[in-house]
């Protein structure tokens, strides 16, 4: 059967969540250096992963995806804009590359950006934000370079190896979306 791809970029495509990624999260969310990366801190079970993602895929407040790689259609990760509010038109981001080979590859950045076109062309929403922790210094010049500005500090936010860590609020306007993608908007 031919993959479905909901949202496609050059080297990523996101498609709905389907059963046969159980397994990606599954062993994601339970592997010692990415549940690091994520803040996780217990394992979770096939079936605690199972009503997690079903829950999410007929959330109306939550847009799910599966991240797949353009040139094997291999699931790598996935991607979300979680809490939408449709009044406020504003909505968490959320991502994580589950295979670590993904890694430093360009693969989130553009899976960001089309997350970030999803929210503002096809959601009508007017403010994206998100969390990251302040020592994620490659996700915060990835959040930049999309478009994210650092809006304040969430101070001892989370806990991890006996020490209490910081994380930034980052959060992109409409406008500083479209002034971006016209060229008009200078990222640091």
């Amino acid at each position: 059967m031919k993959p479905i791809k909901f949202l496609e970029g050059e080297r990523v495509y996101l498609r709905p969540v389907t059963e046969e990624d159980f397994e990606l999260v599954y062993e994601g969310k339970n592997s010692a250096i990415i549940v690091e990366s994520l803040f996780l801190f217990s394992p979770l079970t096939t079936s605690q992963i199972k009503s997690e993602l079903q829950k999410m895929t007929v959330d109306e407040h939550t847009k799910i995806f599966t991240i797949c790689s353009s040139d094997n259609d291999e699931a790598i990760g996935q991607t979300a804009l979680v809490r939408i509010d449709y009044i406020s038109r504003a909505a968490v981001f959320y991502i994580a590359i589950y295979n670590p080979e993904f890694w430093s590859k360009g693969i989130g950045g553009e899976s960001t950006e089309l997350m970030l076109k999803y929210a503002f062309d096809v959601l009508n929403l007017n403010r994206v934000q998100l969390h990251v922790s302040t020592k994620n210094e490659k996700g915060v010049k990835t959040y930049k370079r999309a478009g994210f500005k650092i809006e304040g500090t969430l101070r001892s936010a989370m806990y991890r190896d006996n020490d209490y860590i910081d994380f930034y609020v980052m959060g992109i306007l409409r406008e500083e979306y479209y002034s971006k993608i016209k060229g008009l908007l200078k990222i640091e």
